[in-house]
């Protein structure tokens, strides 16, 4: 089956004019995708991955280096955004490690540490850190990646999943936290998506995990990018704490 891709004519070229949206994540996968469209639709896109070699700040976005799992870097980040940006109008947290693909008794430890620090403690850092900053404007718009791992578990994947279960109840939380604030946080959870990620699982995990998904296909990236633009826009007014299943099918009951 062909994938899904979203066309020019699909993207709403104004629906973000003269936001200014935090994408972590975003030099690739998913969050990549997701700045792409959300620069289409007039976003002031800041990209902020740990690969970015060279920064790059303007008018129009920013690129820059960051280490999710570094407070300093973030409050860092934070005041450098709005300092040439004067505003914070959303965050997608796009981030995310795999982790160990093994029976729990054969987990490494500071595997189980590294994946809950880059897939959940970041989360913490990222909420802490700007949430103070949309109370103040009473109004924002926050995304966080989870997984379909994290509603209901993976074997032999236990880091991953219990990493974006905390995702899920940490979106849930904060959601209510601020909903009187202007501001709504929401949850999305894959399943199988074209990125690098399938790349770091064994083909026979890659099989397993495509045999439980009825379209019979991987997500593509564009179909992230359409959920997270709509999700992060002032159109999401009334929807908060919410998980939004991305999974060709795939139910979860959790």
């Amino acid at each position: 089956m062909s994938e899904a891709s979203v066309e020019v004519s699909d993207v709403w070229p104004e629906r973000h004019r003269g936001r200014v949206v935090l994408v972590t994540g975003g030099a690739g996968g998913l969050g990549g995708a997701a700045a792409e469209r959300l620069a289409a639709e007039g976003a002031v896109v800041l990209v902020a991955d740990l690969s970015i070699e060279e920064e790059h700040w303007g008018d129009e976005g920013a690129r820059v280096r960051l280490d999710v799992t570094d407070q300093d870097q973030w409050v860092e980040l934070r005041d450098r955004v709005l300092e040439r940006y004067g505003r914070l109008d959303g965050l997608l947290v796009a981030h995310g490690a795999q982790g160990p693909e093994a029976p729990i008794e054969e987990v490494p430890y500071d595997g189980w540490r590294r994946t809950l620090s880059v897939n959940l403690d970041s989360v913490f850092l990222a909420l802490h850190t700007v949430m103070g900053v949309m109370r103040q404007q009473r109004a924002g718009r926050v995304v966080l990646l989870a997984s379909i791992s994290g509603r209901e578990g993976n074997a032999s994947m236990s880091a991953y999943s219990a990493s974006k279960a905390g995702v899920i109840s940490l979106a849930k939380s904060v959601a209510k936290e601020v909903a009187d604030s202007g501001i709504v946080v929401n949850a999305v959870a894959p399943s199988m998506f074209q990125t690098r990620l399938l790349d770091d699982l064994s083909p026979e995990r890659n099989a397993m995990l495509l045999s439980r998904v009825p379209m019979g296909r991987v997500g593509h990236p564009s179909e992230f990018a359409a959920l997270a633009a709509w999700l992060l826009s002032d159109e999401c007014s009334y929807t908060t704490g919410q998980v939004f299943d991305l999974t060709g099918g795939r139910f979860s009951g959790a």
